[in-house]
């Protein structure tokens, strides 16, 4: 088990936690592990693949106010992972409003903090986002909206980006996850991001991701955080309740965004603690 930190501890380490990010209240979101140092872990990948779970991370460096992960889909590992980011600080059991510098070895630098059961992530402050237009997929049958282009967020995990005009037909769209694995091979993506206004302060989004060899994803936070981020250059701010995931509610996750005056965008999702202890693996 852990013990809690303040800002200038190290928690104790070994041991494993398993939870749920981006559900609301017992439904949705996804499951996610973490499995802390001291852990012996031959292949990461093999262990991740038979957890089965979409994302489980392995901390691989930890200090006082710093850790590093590495995490993996049952398929494939992740450059960036805002859900594991999320995770880890509840998993070391990190107080209340204490950021926390979190990076995968691959991926871009966040800062982290709880406030209460939700964790909330944002980049550190560096270059601008690095956008490409490109042509709106033909398999896509939704109507762009106004003004907007088809877009490549160019990330440690990028992203092809739609942002559509109607959340109902965005919901009503089918997607073959074959399509996606070949336009994500063709444009050196990840994922594809469909998103579209759903109500005042509300969003409907849809993401299609090679963590899952091409299928749609209940939550993906660093989809969700890209959007706000594209949101914010276009002038956007407040906060955000975004609904995302396939049509049945038990399947669908619950993220938050908060676009600041300054156009600094926020992701925030509920992390809750299911079990925790040692983890086997044979």
């Amino acid at each position: 088990m852990t013990r809690t930190p303040n800002e200038h501890d190290t928690p104790t380490r070994g041991g494993a936690w398993w939870g749920r990010v981006f559900a609301r209240g017992v439904t949705g979101g996804n499951h996610t592990a973490v499995v802390l140092p001291g852990t012996p872990v031959a292949d990461p990948a093999t262990a991740a693949a038979a957890l089965g779970v979409p994302d489980t991370a392995f901390v691989t460096a930890l200090d006082a106010g710093s850790v590093v992960l590495r995490t993996f889909s049952p398929v494939e590992e992740l450059a960036q992972c805002l859900q594991t980011s999320l995770a880890v600080l509840t998993a070391l059991d990190v107080p209340d409003r204490v950021p926390w510098r979190v990076r995968h070895e691959r991926g871009e630098q966040l800062v982290v903090h709880r406030e209460g059961q939700v964790s909330w992530a944002r980049h550190e402050q560096g270059e601008p986002p690095e956008l490409q237009e490109c042509d709106w997929p033909g398999f896509v049958a939704v109507e762009p909206a106004a003004r907007a282009q088809a877009v490549v967020l160019r990330q440690a995990r990028s992203r092809i980006h739609l942002r559509c005009a109607d959340a109902g037909r965005l919901e009503a769209a089918r997607i073959r996850a074959d399509d996606v694995l070949e336009l994500c091979a063709r444009t050196r993506t990840n994922g594809l991001v469909l998103s579209a206004p759903d109500g005042p302060g509300e969003w409907r989004v849809r993401v299609f991701t090679t963590s899952l060899s091409g299928a749609e994803d209940s939550a993906t936070g660093g989809a969700v955080l890209g959007a706000g981020t594209l949101a914010a250059l276009d002038g956007v701010r407040g906060d955000i309740r975004v609904r995302q995931g396939p049509r049945d509610p038990a399947r669908q996750g619950h993220l938050l965004l908060r676009i600041e005056d300054d156009g600094q965008v926020l992701l925030g999702g509920a992390v809750t603690s299911l079990l925790s202890g040692r983890l086997m693996l044979t």
